[in-house]
């Protein structure tokens, strides 16, 4: 299991009971594939507001705002947080895709639009 994946798990917002977190797991490891294990959480209906907060770092208030600016200005970090990371390996195991939890082209589709650079 990836770090994304448990990540994956933590964030999600759990509106039903233990059972539906069972279920999920069971779910995960029932369809795994060469011991990787994927969970499939069902998608909010609301956009966004279901999703619990991730934890914030560096005593960042957690009843703050962000505008989009913001936020734009976060995943951007994010991304080249995790790019460093992994050495701007994309791909793969240990790639920068897998630890943010999002395909490779996707990743790079996003790299391209906020022209990130390496260096």
């Amino acid at each position: 299991m990836t770090q994304a994946e448990v990540l994956k798990l933590q964030n999600y917002h759990w509106p039903g009971n233990v059972r539906e977190l069972q279920n999920i797991i069971e779910r995960a490891v029932i369809s795994s594939r060469c011991g990787s294990v994927k969970f499939d959480l069902p998608v909010p209906q609301t956009s966004g507001a279901s999703l619990k907060t991730p934890i914030k770092k560096n005593g960042d208030n957690p009843n703050e705002i962000l505008t989009e600016e913001d936020m734009r200005l976060r995943e951007k970090s994010n991304i080249e947080a995790a790019l460093n990371q992994t050495g701007w390996k994309i791909y793969g195991t240990g790639g920068a895709a897998e630890l943010l939890g999002i395909k490779p082209t996707t990743l790079l589709s996003r790299i391209k639009k906020m022209r990130i650079q390496k260096g």
